[in-house]
């Protein structure tokens, strides 16, 4: 089996160790030779003036190279090198890769990757606006789900925005093999930079935070099932401060002990133990996560088959299959199954275990924000209400025609609609509803008052007519 694949963190590094190794080589020189140099690949020695040096490919760089593999640089006769050195021998084995089974799933997987994070991130936007444009949502429970919402939309955001910056970097430093200047800039100029260690540090947040307010969302429905004393109108100051708190103070730990202990490069490689301080805090929630799951849905079991009949069960079941599908993505249950993957992967390397480990991770990972808006806003019923009657409001406030419209005698208005149909027998009747609605934007004033039709309110359609 093939080597499995470097990070382009692994690979930075390796190059900037041969690039310090070159560095300490004694570089005097006489006119008849080129000199020691460093392309940003790899170390070229003194050659004479006219000759060709050769250098095996990097296997730093380039994975599973045969040793017939060659890199060459031409060494002219003024005694200066060629500006490019000649890798295509390398590229026949392509840039760092990974097993033949899993290669060609790679671009598909990081294509739901993308797509799925933009799905999210478009849906959480739409869903947060939702639930922040309507006072009559913002109960404590709505106020959480809005937090989580923008967790995921951190977590999304960020995944595009790191993906873009790693791809740009890659291609401006080591991706143009064929390309290599002599007089290209140090790597440690960018790797070591503030703004790149900062870079990280916020994508840490973002997803240590993501995991945080899973962890909120699902501490909040146990306290609410299980302690009798804790309501749907309980303070929720504690959630946010723990959701939003706990990220920052475990990210703020982890840079400080970086900085000082391990300030290599861009902080993307872990190597020491400072790692667990970004790593227990999602491995602890996903844990208490899924034990409060199990414990949810074997309350909502027991509740569900006692004293019922056996006609009933079935029905019952599937119920509480669906309360159970709606539960997992609150409370990530899904990461279990990803995590036990990871173990299985980690210690048996069976090739076709990481395909399917590596699909299920990144559609659960990038699809998981898209799950949530639509289980808690898109399909909660209270927010299909209040979209309903901002779309009535907006009919009698002349925002949108109706099907018929016109004045009564006394200066109402009359609607006329189409109604539907109770039996498939029976044909659509014409309802009348009179109104008189004063707007200012979406708000609107709805009373009762006389007209040729009977009196009625503006939210109760009568009863339609008979036809003669």
């Amino acid at each position: 089996m093939g080597r499995l694949p470097l990070s382009k963190e692994a690979v930075r590094l390796n190059l900037l160790a041969k690039e310090i190794e070159c560095s300490k080589k004694d570089t005097t020189n006489s006119t008849a030779h080129c000199p020691i140099i460093w392309d940003t690949l790899l170390c070229w020695p003194n050659t004479p003036a006219g000759a060709t040096a050769i250098e095996p490919c990097p296997s730093y760089y380039f994975l599973n190279i045969n040793e017939s593999h060659y890199a060459t640089k031409k060494c002219h006769d003024n005694g200066t090198w060629n500006e490019w050195g000649n890798y295509t021998v390398c590229m026949d084995t392509g840039p760092p890769s990974i097993t033949t089974d899993v290669e060609k799933y790679v671009k598909p997987i990081k294509t739901i990757s993308a797509v799925g994070y933009g799905v999210s991130l478009t849906t959480l936007a739409v869903a947060l606006v939702i639930l922040a444009s309507f006072k009559r949502l913002r109960c404590p429970r709505n106020v959480l789900h809005m937090h989580l919402f923008v967790s995921f939309m951190l977590r999304a955001g960020f995944r595009f925005f790191r993906d873009i910056f790693d791809e740009y970097s890659l291609f401006q430093n080591i991706m143009p093999w064929m390309e290599v200047q002599s007089n290209s800039k140090p790597l440690e100029d960018w790797q070591g930079t503030w703004s790149c260690k900062l870079m990280t540090c916020v994508w840490q947040y973002a997803i240590i935070s993501n995991y945080s307010w899973i962890l909120m969302e699902g501490l909040y429905l146990h306290n609410l099932i299980f302690l009798a004393l804790f309501t749907d109108t309980s303070a929720i100051t504690i959630y946010i401060l723990l959701g939003w708190g706990i990220p920052l103070g475990c990210v703020v730990a982890w840079g400080v002990l970086r900085a000082l202990y391990e300030d290599t490069l861009c902080w993307t490689q872990h190597v020491s133990k400072i790692e667990l301080f970004i790593k227990l805090p999602v491995v602890i929630s996903t844990v208490v996560n899924f034990f409060m799951f199990l414990n949810i849905v074997r309350v909502l079991l027991l509740k569900l088959t006692a004293s019922i009949s056996e006609e009933r069960r079935r029905y019952r079941y599937r119920r509480w299959a669906k309360s159970t599908l709606v539960l997992v993505p609150l409370f990530g249950a899904h990461y279990a199954i990803v995590y036990t993957m990871t173990f299985v992967n980690n210690h048996f390397h069976n090739e076709t275990v990481e395909a399917v480990w590596l699909t299920i991770d990144q559609i659960f990972a990038s699809f998981q924000g898209t799950f949530v808006a639509v289980l808690y806003c898109f399909l909660n019923a209270e927010v299909q209400a209040e979209i309903n009657k901002l779309w009535i409001g907006m009919e009698l406030c002349g925002w949108r025609t109706p099907t018929h419209s016109f004045l009564g005698v006394n200066g109402s208005r009359i609607i006329s609609r189409k109604s539907r149909p109770s039996t498939a027998g029976e044909s659509c009747m014409t309802s009348f509803i009179s109104t008189s609605a004063q707007c200012d934007g979406s708000n609107y004033r709805r009373k009762t008052i006389p007209s040729i039709t009977p009196a009625c309110e503006v939210t109760k359609l009568e009863k339609p007519m008979e036809e003669p």
